[in-house]
């Protein structure tokens, strides 16, 4: 999941590096290609995947499950979180169907081009100011270099190729860490638009140590988000068990849940860690329905 930074388009050495990388990625794929595909996946990927379950010990579950999204109502207004002392939160790996490595996904050679631009850790700044393009209105977008929109909207498209071909097999839960201002604007208005394409991670400590600053009340902010069997979803890599949405997506904030000390348990080891077990102080879960 890349992070946003700030950056201003213009620059003709950003423009001869997107251009060169493009390059040599499709070459190196041409190459990839010919060599028999990607990395196996791991056998921990086997697991079926359910709902997370959001608990509260000794007391029954907050959101029902095994689908807590779904049948929670959705909010017109403002959210005002509730509050736990303490809640467990369960996590399942998807199953290996949904954990298919992008390059060996028979994608078009520039589909899978534009899907190793993303997630080249040098490109973050680059990824960054495309997904700035992506929410920018048509006269900001008319303001870059014809170099800049061709590109990106070349991305664009090999990305939406490659989402349309990546329907997920089982039910999955995704997190985005957000920060502090988009946290206050969701909560307020009650819904979640994203026009570029949403970074979520079905291991919700890679968005809580990663991804998250916590808002003056002391809390990181988790967008809690489920996507279904059938839905589109694609991908991307395991090293930050990284699922990329469709651009253009809404979601109405449904729930909202403040807790002090969340204890994480999953059936994978977990971000950066040797364990399968985790604990936060200060989390605030939005959990938010798809309304595409």
């Amino acid at each position: 999941m890349t992070a946003d930074t700030g950056s201003s388009p213009g620059l003709p050495v950003f423009v001869a590096t997107l251009c060169l990388a493009i390059v040599v990625i499709t070459a190196a794929v041409s190459l990839a290609g010919s060599a028999g595909g990607g990395a196996p996946v791991s056998s921990a990927a086997q697991c079926p995947c359910m709902a997370a379950t959001l608990s509260v010990p000794a007391v029954a579950p907050v959101v029902p499950a095994p689908n807590p999204i779904v049948e929670a109502q959705a909010v017109s207004g403002p959210v005002i979180p509730e509050h736990l002392a303490s809640a467990d939160l369960e996590l399942t790996q998807p199953p290996a169907a949904d954990l298919v490595p992008y390059t060996a996904r028979n994608f078009s050679q520039a589909a899978t081009a534009a899907i190793a631009w993303w997630m080249s850790p040098g490109f973050m700044d680059n990824t960054s100011e495309f997904r700035r393009y992506e929410r920018s209105t048509a006269e900001q977008k008319a303001a870059y270099p014809e170099e800049h929109r061709i590109f990106f909207e070349f991305i664009q498209d090999r990305l939406d190729e490659a989402e349309g071909l990546s329907v997920l097999t089982s039910d999955v839960v995704l997190f985005r860490g957000i920060g502090p201002g988009l946290a206050a604007a969701v909560l307020d208005n009650a819904e979640y638009r994203e026009p570029a394409f949403a970074s979520t991670s079905y291991d919700i400590t890679l968005s809580l140590d990663d991804f998250t600053s916590r808002s003056p009340d002391g809390y990181r902010n988790i967008i809690v988000l489920e996507r279904q069997a059938g839905d589109n979803a694609l991908y991307i890599n395991e090293d930050e068990r990284e699922f990329l949405l469709p651009r253009k997506t809404s979601w109405h904030v449904i729930k909202s849940v403040n807790v002090e000390n969340l204890t994480v348990k999953a059936d994978f080891l977990l971000h950066n860690r040797t364990t399968q077990t985790t604990s936060f102080d200060h989390v605030r879960l939005i959990y938010v329905k798809d309304v595409n």
